[in-house]
């Protein structure tokens, strides 16, 4: 979201907390795919900036946000992927040919911090295959690693499968640095899928749940 829309109306003290958090998440995100220097050096000078923010939330009138906005204290927890498995009127699914393994699976992808799960799902369809799609219900709270999916993650991930419909077709795939290709196929007729991201037997888990919606999510 655009910052000042994330921060319209809001009380300073709660813009403090979304700006600290909004800041530590890009210095992260940025410091561990970056390999310019210069732009390492930008992201690690955007995580200094947060450090200071922290700082005055610990010292100042906020300082009961702290425990809010500090990463590194507190019990770890696991990574959340999100994944919109959308599934047109006969049936096919939406996938997205991944530039890193040329492998197909559901648009997806981590959830960003302040943004609510169903909104990452429809962002990452939009963003990664063009679409324009609706939840329907969530399929399923899945554990990686109980799914078998390789290679194995360095964290623990749960995985929110959301069910969704199309509601506008667009014009095809929208991040060529991500995305290599954007198709429809039938659940019994699938390009190889990447395994780190989605399974079959997660795919059937999304059919089944638009196919009967009396069914429960799936949990692990």
């Amino acid at each position: 979201m655009a910052a000042a829309e994330g921060y319209a109306g809001l009380a300073p003290e709660e813009a403090v907390r979304r700006a600290v958090v909004e800041l530590a998440a890009v210095a992260q995100t940025g410091l561990h795919y970056a390999e310019d220097p210069f732009d390492r050096a930008r992201y690690a000078q955007v995580a200094d900036v947060a450090e200071a923010l922290r700082a005055v939330v610990a010292s100042g009138s906020v300082a009961g946000l702290r425990p809010l906005v500090d990463p590194d204290g507190g019990h770890a927890t696991p990574k959340v992927d999100v994944r919109g498995v959308v599934l047109d009127d006969q049936e096919r699914v939406l996938l997205v040919r991944e530039r890193s393994d040329g492998r197909w699976t559901p648009p997806g992808g981590w959830c960003d911090p302040l943004e609510p799960p169903t909104a990452s799902a429809l962002r990452e369809i939009t963003e990664e295959a063009g679409v324009t799609a609706r939840v329907v219900r969530l399929a399923g709270v899945l554990d990686r690693d109980l799914r078998g999916h390789l290679p194995k993650h360095p964290t623990a991930v749960y995985k929110l499968l959301f069910v969704c419909r199309p509601v506008d077709l667009g014009s095809g795939t929208q991040d060529a640095k991500e995305i290599l290709d954007v198709g429809w196929f039938p659940l019994d007729d699938l390009p190889p899928l990447s395994q780190s991201r989605i399974t079959v037997e997660e795919l059937e888990i999304c059919r089944a749940a638009l196919r009967d919606p009396a069914l429960p999510t799936v949990v692990d």
